[in-house]
């Protein structure tokens, strides 16, 4: 059974964080059991493992602030497979702190192994995983010495991991903006000797821009889209009131940065009336308000400007004559899981969404699907790999008359299902065969994989004779439903997750 230990790990109340963490979990089982299973490698008669030890370090202590336990999703899904570490750094926010262990940082890197607990999980790991997503940026900074203390922070684990001769994925990652030119190349060079998958274009050219070149540094997918859904009923009463099934359409929200938010909600109140009274050609009755993500922190918590937005519809289209309209809009509550979050988009007539990861999940589901971006590149790419580049507005000032007439087209599109499938699969299949192939001629230390110990490099593992599009899709394979309803064993010193509330039933709020 590999170690692997997956680094930057964030709180479950962020669904697409928690997503990101499942599909590459998943990902790694297969790619793993398949290398394992080959006759010409290990043997005949050896059996695969039942998935893989997987140590998950948070990217900081913020994530154990809230009353919700973090990694509670992860741990029904996986149980006893997965632990939980303490944190490399702590938040910058705790000045001191922060620097002692910048401090330390580097007496590790000049001289060795410290002892902390971060430390020992990266030096036993057969391979180190930088968790995907929109991680590696810090343009926002106004100070530079701020902005470079932020990004070497980012980088410790990835730093430790190089020092100690580990083999590091980034799987499914964002970049930029950050904050000088020499910040970015500084990153870059930190990267030289990783396995880096981009996943949108934008990113990707970057990489290809890096002063030297990046040698690892290929075009992949968000690791989001290899999760394999779980069936969950989680939502049967939202989607079937009174258990009578009633047409839905999904739309997802969230605060930002300096992001005016009367003015945001009047033009969600334009959009959500134009998509109402355009619902018989929409093939919808109700329009869903979701908070996809519940924190960890104020501005992360969806639930806050999904309740203002939704007061705001109710009190604007109950007095403008609007009442009939007003019981359409619904406001949906509770602490699903991605796979609940998952289904619920799958049932949709269509999704707007400014939350990135209720776009993926809607993708992922063959969903017509418009975005609402508010960072970088990730929303502009993804959709624009999906041949939906014309499907994006910006968060702040976007055009309720264009969503409304863009979507009336995604939904009369009946290929698209099919379109997102094959993108998704090939994208999957690209993304393994890019790992497969690092794996199997990277230098380093070998690892123990399955039951014996193997040297990944050329002579173990001969590079595949298969292409990238012929392989199989790696979410493909079917899940176990009841697992995801267990609890995991006792967690660790450090992690409430245990101890945390189970997950509540959904609760929807009409007018």
């Amino acid at each position: 059974m590999a170690k692997i230990c997956m680094t930057h790990g964030w709180h479950d109340d962020n669904k697409g964080d928690s997503a990101i963490l499942m599909g590459t979990i998943d990902f790694l089982d297969q790619l793993i059991d398949a290398e394992q299973g080959r006759s010409d490698v290990s043997g005949a008669g050896v059996a695969k493992a039942e998935g893989h030890r997987i140590d998950i370090l948070p990217i900081d202590d913020q994530v154990f602030a809230t009353e919700r336990g973090p990694f509670r999703h992860i741990r029904r899904r996986y149980r006893e497979r997965v632990t939980v570490g303490q944190p490399l750094m702590p938040p910058m926010r705790d000045k001191l702190r922060f620097v002692t262990s910048l401090l330390g940082l580097g007496a590790k890197m000049m001289f060795g192994k410290q002892g902390r607990s971060g430390n020992d999980i990266i030096d036993a790991a057969d391979l180190v995983v930088v968790k995907g997503g929109h991680i590696f940026h810090n343009g926002s900074f106004k100070k530079t010495l701020s902005s470079w203390l932020a990004l070497i922070g980012y980088l410790a684990p990835v730093m430790l991991a190089r020092k100690a001769g580990k083999r590091v994925l980034l799987l499914g990652h964002s970049f930029g903006p950050f904050k000088t030119p020499a910040q970015e190349r500084f990153f870059l060079r930190t990267l030289s000797d990783c396995l880096v998958v981009s996943r949108e274009e934008i990113t990707h050219a970057m990489t290809q821009k890096a002063d030297p070149k990046l040698p690892h540094a290929l075009l992949g997918t968000d690791m989001a889209f290899a999760m394999a859904p779980r069936a969950s009923d989680e939502h049967a009463a939202v989607k079937a009131p009174n258990g009578v099934a009633s047409p839905y359409a999904v739309i997802t929200l969230r605060d930002w940065w300096g992001l005016d938010q009367q003015a945001f909600a009047e033009r969600v109140e334009v959009l959500s009336r134009s998509l109402l009274e355009s619902r018989e050609r929409l093939g919808i009755e109700r329009l869903l308000v979701v908070p996809h993500v519940l924190g960890p922190t104020d501005i992360e918590n969806d639930q806050r400007i999904s309740q203002l937005v939704f007061d705001h519809l109710q009190k604007a289209l109950a007095t403008a004559g609007g009442e009939d309209l007003a019981t359409r809009i619904e406001l949906v509550q509770g602490d699903p899981s991605p796979d609940a979050l998952v289904d619920l988009y799958r049932d949709a007539q269509f999704l707007v969404g400014t939350r990135f990861h209720s776009v993926i999940f809607a993708l992922m589901s063959g969903t017509p699907v418009y975005a609402l971006s508010y960072c970088g590149p990730k929303a502009p790419g993804i959709m624009r790999d999906f041949g939906l580049g014309d499907s994006v507005q910006d968060i702040e000032n976007f055009d309720p008359a264009r969503i409304v007439a863009d979507i009336e087209q995604l939904v009369a599109d009946k290929a698209f299902p099919a379109l997102a499938e094959k993108v998704i699969a090939e994208k999957l299949a690209i993304t393994a065969d890019i790992t497969r192939d690092f794996l199997r001629r990277a230098p380093g230390r070998a690892g123990v994989w399955g039951q014996r110990e193997l040297k990944l490099n050329d002579a173990a593992f001969p590079a595949p004779v298969a292409t990238a599009t012929t392989a199989a899709p790696v979410n493909s394979a079917p899940a176990d439903a009841a697992a995801a309803d267990t609890m995991a064993a006792d967690a660790p010193a450090g992690d409430n997750s245990a101890t945390a509330a189970h997950d509540s039933e959904p609760v929807v709020r009409g007018a």
